[in-house]
């Protein structure tokens, strides 16, 4: 599989245009950008994984070798994905300040973690294209709370990967 890993904080206009009120499970913190492994998931769709330091489900990558993942449950979380087509959402002028043994990990991991985060993201789709329909119960815990449904428009008329 091709793709493009690289790490981001994303803009300012990315949550001007993504206010909590109406999109209330992307990360948030007040004068905190949330970094991103953004990932290629198709020719001009890119998934931005935000780094978290507490993760309690299994929908994430966790961190092992860390010493912040020692202390919490920190890692790339599933869940929480915001997909970007539009590059003026990635603020490529900001340093991007990450855990430097989790940034290690992240990169020897990466072939891993791209390849969990596409089945997380292709699953979605499936089901709700009717294709591969999960479980209610399944379905709930999976994407439950995540930022996915946000998103229908730019995932449900995409075929999904294989």
């Amino acid at each position: 599989m091709d793709y493009v890993a690289e790490i981001y904080n994303l803009s300012s206009k990315f949550y001007k245009d993504h206010s909590i009120n109406q999109y209330p499970e992307i990360l948030v913190k007040p004068n905190r950008p949330y970094a991103c492994l953004l990932v290629n998931y198709m020719d001009d769709l890119f998934l931005c994984i935000p780094f978290r330091s507490h993760i309690s489900h299994k929908y994430a990558y966790h961190f092992k070798n860390s010493n912040r993942s020692r202390r919490c449950r920190s890692g790339l979380d599933y869940t929480k994905i915001a997909l970007i087509k539009n590059d003026y959402y990635i603020d490529g002028n900001t340093p991007v300040v990450v855990d430097q043994d989790e940034y290690k990990e992240t990169i020897q991991n990466l072939d891993r973690i791209v390849r969990e985060v596409v089945r997380y993201v292709d699953d979605y789709k499936n089901h709700t294209n009717g294709v591969k329909v999960l479980h209610e119960r399944e379905w709930k815990r999976r994407y439950g709370l995540s930022t996915l449904p946000y998103y229908d428009y730019l995932l449900l008329n995409t075929k999904a990967t294989e």
